[in-house]
């Protein structure tokens, strides 16, 4: 009998190169920065400066299928009109996951927008300025459709990471994994139902910023994470 070839070596090595990569990439640990028995409900508050809930028929959301994985993956939902006697009408939307996945994309205004027949504008990296010094990478773009346009600003949020796309993000879950741990994660979104204009978008800048600093600084790592909490806690 033939002893082993030099193919044999190479492929057990690649064996066991593969086994190494995949016990490196099995999570031993979770990171959620939700506080137990919270919901968002609870940690926005329904008053955020001038502006205050009212109802509304008219937000823009995902339909996944009921049953559906993605339908089961939310833990959370907040969905919320905002309007001000002083300002532009806000539309609020967060989607939670303790577990996040690909899922989290069909959250994503790119995504979303799309599949009920609006096409996407002017899609670029901005940021959010929390307060002097301290600023947090969004996304601006714009829906529009034959009846209705809107302005829209959003960010993710996966572990203590804030990705600006979706390549980003999935490269964030993939560095995580290979830390050995899976992070829950949020998508929270702005919009107001107007053309673009500088006046718009530093209406949604004011109000995200107004409705950071109204949230409790304990539950504030679910929006941002812990690295953008502690540092707005420390200026």
């Amino acid at each position: 009998m033939s002893g082993p070839t030099r193919r044999d070596f190479l492929l057990g090595g690649a064996l066991v190169a593969g086994s190494m990569g995949a016990v490196a990439l099995t999570p031993r640990g979770r990171l959620v920065l939700m506080p137990e028995g919270r919901t968002l409900n609870e940690i926005v508050p329904t008053q955020i400066g001038d502006w205050a809930e009212v109802p509304s028929a008219q937000i823009v959301l995902p339909k996944p299928k009921e049953g559906s994985l993605a339908d089961r993956l939310y833990g959370d939902q907040l969905a919320r009109l905002y309007e001000s006697p002083t300002s532009l009408p806000i539309f609020l939307v967060m989607a939670y996951g303790e577990v996040q996945n690909d899922a989290l994309q069909l959250h994503r205004p790119e995504v979303c927008y799309s599949a009920v027949g609006f096409s996407i504008e002017d899609v670029r990296m901005s940021t959010l300025e929390v307060q002097r010094g301290l600023q947090l990478p969004v996304r601006d773009l714009v829906a529009r459709s034959e009846s209705r346009v809107e302005t829209i600003t959003y960010w993710t949020r996966i572990g203590d990471d804030l990705p600006t796309s979706g390549t980003e993000q999935r490269l964030v879950k993939l560095r995580q994994q290979w830390d050995g741990f899976i992070a829950d994660g949020i998508l929270v979104r702005l919009s107001i139902p107007a053309e673009p204009s500088p006046q718009v978008l530093e209406t949604m800048r004011n109000f995200a910023r107004t409705m950071l600093q109204s949230v409790n600084p304990v539950e504030l790592p679910t929006l941002i994470g812990r690295r953008y909490a502690d540092a707005a806690g420390a200026r």
